[in-house]
């Protein structure tokens, strides 16, 4: 029969025991490991931490008020060149909604702005057009940015 030797329990100095280098020791480490994992998104799907990041994203996306960039569009007829000056806007009982660029007005200088739409609209059309109402559009720098227009067209 075999003889069973007893092995001294042997004690282990805190200073040689490997530390998990997972686990951070103080808090300062713990935030930076928070912010590491948080930077580098390492955070599981499902985990509550992964759901607060995107609690936090999801708050900042609609929470954040649109001042803060000062990226407001403003009302401009740029795109205008690209459609000879001229929008439709569309019809109703009234007659004909349409947006005259500025630019092509002011192109027409020596004539009134009614008259310079009138023509302007007449060449586009062909035909006689009749002028409802013509109203200034404004930035808020107060430049003239266009006109809205309601016509009807008459008949030769």
């Amino acid at each position: 029969m075999a003889q069973s030797a007893e092995i001294p329990e042997q004690t282990v100095a805190k200073s040689d025991c490997g530390e998990d280098p997972a686990e951070p020791t103080s808090h300062w480490a713990v935030l930076k490991q928070m912010a590491h994992r948080s930077i580098l998104w390492t955070y599981e799907r499902g985990s509550w931490q992964y759901d607060a990041m995107c609690a936090i994203i999801l708050a900042f996306i609609f929470l954040t008020p649109p001042s803060w960039f000062h990226d407001k569009p403003t009302l401009g007829l740029t795109n205008l060149r690209y459609a000879h000056g001229v929008i439709q806007l569309g019809r109703s009982r009234d007659g004909w909604h349409f947006l005259v660029d500025s630019r092509l007005v002011a192109a027409m200088a020596p004539l009134k702005p009614d008259d310079a739409i009138r023509q302007i609209l007449q060449e586009r059309f062909h035909r006689p057009v009749q002028l409802k109402s013509v109203v200034i559009l404004f930035d808020k720098r107060n430049v003239i940015l266009g006109y809205t227009v309601v016509f009807s067209a008459l008949q030769h």
